[in-house]
């Protein structure tokens, strides 16, 4: 580091000093930036790179059945990461959206507690069971958001993205095993 100041302390004297003949300034300032453009690839070694290991996606944050804790035409839902198939609904493939927090206006609306962290996924694809009824009513459902509140999974519905004054068009509560 010490070599590096004294560098710059010449490089400096150097500029100075040719500062009156525009011309040698120039090539001065040329020449000084490619000594420590080089000076500095000799100080910063690069590190070194990281082993290619083979690695695979994996999104198991939910996990295991789960019944329903009220009267629902949805009595049970087993969890297997992104897939959830919900008995008398089908099998729903969802993928990460984002996190929100339940102070959000659509999550404040169903009486989530502020500070809570909401989990939003967006559904991919839903594969419906035989004689199957529909979470939302008048249009597809597009987008879930799963919250934990004590020992309940509270699993709601939207038709459309979940934010300003959407309302949920299905709102599921799951006893957490």
């Amino acid at each position: 580091m010490r070599r590096l100041l004294d560098l710059f302390g010449v490089l400096v004297l150097v500029l100075l000093l040719s500062a009156f003949d525009e011309r040698s300034a120039e090539q001065t300032v040329t020449r000084a930036r490619a000594e420590l453009a080089d000076v500095w690839t000799r100080v910063s070694s690069p590190a070194a790179p990281a082993p290619d290991l083979p690695t695979r996606v994996a999104d198991h944050a939910l996990h295991g059945p789960f019944a329903a804790s009220e009267s629902t035409p949805w009595p049970l839902m087993h969890a297997d990461g992104a897939q959830l198939e919900i008995t008398g609904l089908g099998v729903l493939k969802t993928r990460p959206h984002r996190i929100a927090t339940g102070s959000e206006p659509p999550f404040a609306a169903a009486g989530l507690a502020p500070g809570q962290q909401v989990e939003l996924r967006e559904i991919t694809d839903l594969e419906p069971s035989a004689g199957s009824q529909p979470l939302c009513a008048e249009y597809p459902a597009r987008y879930l958001a799963l919250a934990a509140q004590g020992q309940t999974l509270r699993l709601l519905a939207f038709a459309d993205r979940p934010e300003g004054d959407a309302r949920a068009c299905a709102d599921l509560a799951f006893r957490i095993p």
